[in-house]
């Protein structure tokens, strides 16, 4: 095996190929840059400014010339040019990784030698501050056979494939693939990471966790996807709880997640909770960085599709999709961000589900999500238990399952949590009575929503229903709202105060429990196409002016 170290240089000059320099750019070390300024002629010729020979580039600190017998140089990307004018250019080379191929650099054959062995060898034989290479992966099957190799600090690290590469995991004690960075914010630290263009192959009785990432300042993956099963609670050889796990250490730490595909799903255990299979996408508690996790597939994982609730960072969700899992397809924190993202549910995943849930913190937004549900429902669609405000915009529920909810919120009574241009096409099939959405505490407004309910079985679909169970639920708010149920559109079971509902329409049942108290209500502008039945006291309402009834 041949490592490219920093002592492998040439310093011949004539004929050179575009590898070998790169290379030479690598002995500059990290943070040097190319002294020599290049000129260009009108003819394309390349000539040396003041004090260089004619027709040669010169590279300082590392004693090559490139003459005038090479006719041509292809940077590739490699070099940017950062300053122009009429007849010099500059060429800075500070950031420019060192280019590893993998075979022709480090000896190993595909279907035959250790990949990230081989790479983890060539990376710890150089200081942290001066591993900065891009290990370009050709084409075909490359075997891992190390378990977890450690990327703990570096200045530039970029695994790749050129231009797409399998890396098939062919050892059982192989439970994750790599480990970047430390939790230890100090320096040195993992500073740039990047990965993409790669499957992870695990077929066979094999399970692995890809990554966990422990980024400094920028950390970028994209397209990477996994072939085969995962099987996380198989005693012979189960993986790494996390799939990709991806947490910026500082504040100031940028993370993209983009395009990765993990659509193979976990093993289901026959055990009393989801909790402990495999997660397919993951931050935790020590990210403190923004994660942008985009376009990004996931499907039939039973420990939640999408999990970044538990950090004190922000991750931003959008473009993705996420079928048929259990936990809950998509887990938010505070102030995290989910757009333009899509929830399926056709297959019941064994456990119960959630499709969307709002948890921890406030400042959560939500907007523009499409669900899509044809199964039985344990609990509920979206679930809010978060501590502070949140809002969801055109989120759309689709429900054509049988039983549980399409809303609850149980969250913070003083933070409000709003729901503006929602709706519910409800045509599930429930086998017991019961409500679509659940309100089950204060300070909640549903604005511009829509919610069409109607039972496909016997028993009754209802509306929403504002009940805890204990403490009075206060400042409900509805406005210009359409609630068309076959059964109840709105029943209050608690007592409660300072509610408004405004210019909406109810086309089923609108009700208080016997023992409710309702006081100083503004319920005004309200059309309804069914029954009113107030059977608890009502004190100090206000307004009155309604269409259709009496109250």
């Amino acid at each position: 095996m041949k490592d490219d170290n920093q002592s492998d240089q040439s310093t011949s000059a004539g004929d050179t190929t575009r590898r070998s320099y790169v290379r030479l750019l690598g002995s500059l070390g990290i943070g040097g840059a190319l002294a020599g300024v290049a000129g260009t002629t009108a003819s394309g010729a390349a000539t040396a400014q003041t004090g260089m020979a004619a027709n040669g580039i010169s590279v300082s600190d590392s004693g090559t010339m490139i003459d005038a017998t090479v006719a041509h140089l292809d940077f590739d990307n490699s070099l940017s040019a950062t300053e122009a004018g009429d007849d010099i250019v500059r060429i800075d080379a500070d950031t420019n990784p060192n280019i590893v191929d993998v075979r022709e650099d480090l000896g190993i054959e595909p279907e035959q030698d250790d990949l990230l062995a081989a790479i983890e060898d060539h990376y710890s034989s150089f200081k942290p501050t001066e591993r900065n290479h891009r290990y370009e992966v050709p084409p075909g099957t490359w075997y891992v056979e190390t378990d977890n190799i450690h990327l703990e600090a570096h200045e530039y690290f970029e695994l790749v494939g050129c231009p797409f590469a399998t890396l098939k995991v062919t050892d059982q004690d192989v439970d994750r693939l790599m480990t970047v960075g430390t939790l230890d914010a100090s320096l040195p630290h993992a500073q740039r990471t990047i990965m993409c263009d790669l499957q992870v192959d695990i077929r066979g009785d094999y399970d692995a966790g890809i990554a966990r990432w422990y980024t400094y300042k920028y950390g970028h993956m994209e397209n990477v996807s996994m072939r085969g099963r995962r099987d996380k609670y198989n005693s012979a050889y189960g993986g790494d709880r996390h799939t990709i796990l991806v947490d910026g250490v500082r504040s100031f730490t940028t993370n993209i997640i983009r395009g990765c595909n993990l659509n193979n799903g976990d093993t289901k255990y026959d055990r009393s909770t989801h909790v402990g299979h495999a997660i397919p996408f993951s931050s935790d508690t020590y990210n403190h960085g923004t994660n942008y996790w985009e376009g990004c597939q996931v499907s039939d994982y039973i420990d939640n599709g999408i999990y970044v609730s538990g950090d004190d960072g922000q991750n931003i969700v959008t473009g993705c999709h996420v079928q048929n899992c259990a936990g809950a397809g998509i887990r938010i924190g505070p102030n995290d961000h989910v757009r333009n993202c899509q929830i399926t549910m056709t297959d019941h995943p064994g456990y119960p589900w959630s499709g969307l849930w709002l948890e921890n913190g406030g400042g959560q937004l939500v907007s523009q999500v499409l669900v899509n549900n044809q199964i039985r429902k344990n609990t509920e669609i979206i679930r809010l238990t978060q501590d502070g405000p949140a809002r969801l915009t055109d989120v759309h529920i689709n429900d054509g399952g049988t039983d549980g909810r399409a809303i609850r919120v149980d969250d913070n009574d003083a933070a409000p949590t709003i729901f503006e241009g929602c709706t519910i096409t409800d045509r599930s099939e429930p086998t017991i009575s019961d409500y679509a959405v659940y309100v089950q505490s204060s300070n909640v407004t549903f604005s511009n929503c829509d919610f069409h309910i109607a039972s496909q079985s016997p028993m009754d679909r209802h509306g929403v229903f504002v009940t805890n169970g204990d403490d009075a639920i206060d400042r409900l708010s509805l406005d210009s709202c359409t609630i068309d149920t076959d059964g109840a559109s709105l029943r209050f079971d608690e007592s409660g105060e300072s509610h408004n509902v405004t210019c909406s329409r109810f086309g089923g049942l609108v009700m208080s429990d016997s023992d409710t108290t309702l006081s100083r209500v503004l319920w005004v502008g309200n059309r309804h196409g069914g029954d009113t039945r107030f059977r608890g006291q009502r004190r100090q309402w206000e307004g009155d002016f309604n269409f259709g009834f009496d109250v």
